[in-house]
């Protein structure tokens, strides 16, 4: 005589996370699980969020003392916004960025549209775009220094066989910034196309084809169907990039040090110089937490556009 399978289950020893759930919670063995990642991120980011924060309201220059200064309050927040060459970095950084990311929107827009399929061929072309995606940004920076060199960089050299007189694309406040906007853009249009491609692939082929039974042509059926669909996505892409362009600093460091003068000083680059370079530790911190909370406000406006867009699609 067997012994029924129903008794057999009820016999066995429960299992680990089966007890813990029968204690704890789904919710209490999520967050067991969950504690030692948030104690590493406790640990690496927030406590140097809250020291920087601390220090933003002192007076500390190592250059002058190893110890922290007295208390100013809001001192350091004042200078920053009274200092020309800090409203020039926000210029500047602000045009980089949207420049920057409005160019990667529509170049990885084309790029994934052209190589959306699952032929050979466009496998292949993906992966290839992908490169300049992976090489390091210091490594990039130096390329494109060496490339857009005045007199011996091979893109100048290239002009001048056809009777082209290249410009100063590093030395010339005008060819710097716009040079910067075109080296990130270079960079980081990879990623902007292998994300847009995985949502092209995600729409229903119903959809696209009940768009063609209709009458629709291909710009109608973009605009009407595929557009709508991946915009969500776009969205969350350009949050991604924006805030990334805001944090540019290593482009900036290998090719123009922010110059010709402060022409492409970006807010990283100027937080750079002023932390470890002049050793202004309070000063520093200060412009970091107003860049810091400057980037939480663009996050929330995109998720909240992208909430906006997706409640849109529903209706």
């Amino acid at each position: 005589m067997t012994v029924p399978e129903t008794i057999t289950e009820k016999r066995r020893p429960a299992g680990l996370v089966a007890r813990l759930e029968g204690r704890l919670g789904e919710s209490g063995v999520l967050l067991l699980f969950l504690a030692p990642a948030l104690l590493v991120v406790a640990v690496a980011q927030f406590y140097p969020l809250a020291s920087s924060a601390v220090l933003s309201f002192f007076d500390w220059s190592l250059s002058r003392s190893p110890r922290v200064g007295p208390f100013i309050g809001f001192d350091n927040y004042a200078r920053t916004f009274n200092d020309p060459i800090f409203s020039g970095a926000v210029t500047y950084t602000i045009i980089f960025a949207i420049s920057s990311t409005l160019l990667q929107l529509v170049c990885g827009l084309g790029i994934a549209l052209l190589t959306v399929g699952e032929s050979y061929t466009l496998r292949l072309v993906r992966t290839l775009l992908m490169l300049p995606m992976v090489i390091a940004p210091i490594a990039v920076g130096t390329i494109w220094r060496m490339i857009l060199a005045a007199r011996v960089g091979p893109l100048n050299q290239g002009l001048a066989s056809i009777g082209i007189d290249g410009p100063n694309w590093l030395g010339d406040p005008m060819w710097a910034s716009f040079s910067l906007i075109m080296i990130d853009a270079w960079e980081w249009t990879p990623f902007v196309a292998i994300t847009l491609t995985a949502a092209l692939t995600s729409i229903p082929n119903d959809l696209t084809l009940a768009a063609s039974v209709d009458g629709a042509g291909r710009w109608k059926t973009f605009r009407y169907v595929v557009f709508p669909m991946i915009l969500p996505v776009l969205v969350l892409v350009a949050m991604f990039r924006m805030i990334e362009a805001f944090l540019t600093l290593d482009i900036v460091f290998t090719t123009t040090a922010g110059g010709p003068g402060y022409a492409t000083h970006t807010l990283s680059f100027w937080i750079y110089q002023q932390g470890l370079r002049y050793f202004n530790i309070s000063y520093a911190a200060a412009t970091s937490w107003i860049m810091l909370l400057a980037c939480l406000a663009m996050a929330l406006g995109f998720l909240a556009w992208r909430r906006h867009v997706s409640k849109w699609q529903v209706s």
